[in-house]
């Protein structure tokens, strides 16, 4: 609902200065509301498509695990960590990049991401895989799929920091989903 109102509103593209992350106000402690807000904002159709996609092939295998009002929450926690990432590394790349609004929801969703590795690492995704001019379809274990991915991550954040996607939100929002879940299999899992 939010993507549409923005898409609609004629101020659609202010909506990144006025509700998006940037890092330099963060990191001083203001506008901190934007660690939030700026997940509901997204930068095209695509960017929302692409997020939705993750969320839904990987979001309700998690919900099931955490419980649905703990996925809320640990939604945003995990979206907050991979703000509050990019915001430090932004910084290190000077202020040029600190000043840039970040907008969507992929470093959330890159937690869910961490949490599903940790649950279900041996589940198989469904992943398209391009030979040349042929397609084809593979069942690949969540381990594979998911490694690969943050390998990519991982490695675009270091070598392409000033691409405009915000790679190391990526990597924080992971890495707090993946050790939010190992504590809870280990700790609270075992209540339930």
């Amino acid at each position: 609902m939010i993507f549409i109102l923005q898409s609609l509103s004629e101020a659609g593209n202010q909506w990144a200065l006025l509700y998006g992350e940037i890092p330099i106000f963060v990191l001083n402690g203001q506008r901190l509301y934007t660690l939030i807000t700026s997940m509901f904002l997204h930068g095209g159709i695509l960017h929302l498509l692409g997020n939705m996609l993750y969320l839904f092939i990987f979001g309700d295998n998690v919900e099931d695990r955490f419980g649905h009002i703990r996925y809320l929450f640990l939604y945003l926690f995990f979206g907050i960590i991979g703000g509050l990432t990019h915001s430090a590394i932004a910084m290190m790349y000077g202020e040029s990049e600190a000043i840039i609004p970040a907008i969507g929801a992929s470093g959330a969703i890159a937690g869910i991401l961490g949490a599903y590795l940790t649950f279900f690492p041996n589940a198989r995704i469904v992943s398209i895989i391009f030979l040349g001019f042929f397609i084809r379809l593979v069942r690949l274990p969540a381990i594979i799929f998911i490694g690969f991915w943050f390998i990519l991550q991982f490695l675009y954040g270091v070598v392409g920091a000033t691409t405009g996607i915000a790679y190391w939100a990526h990597i924080g929002g992971f890495l707090a989903g993946y050790l939010t879940a190992v504590v809870f299999r280990n700790f609270l899992g075992k209540k339930r």
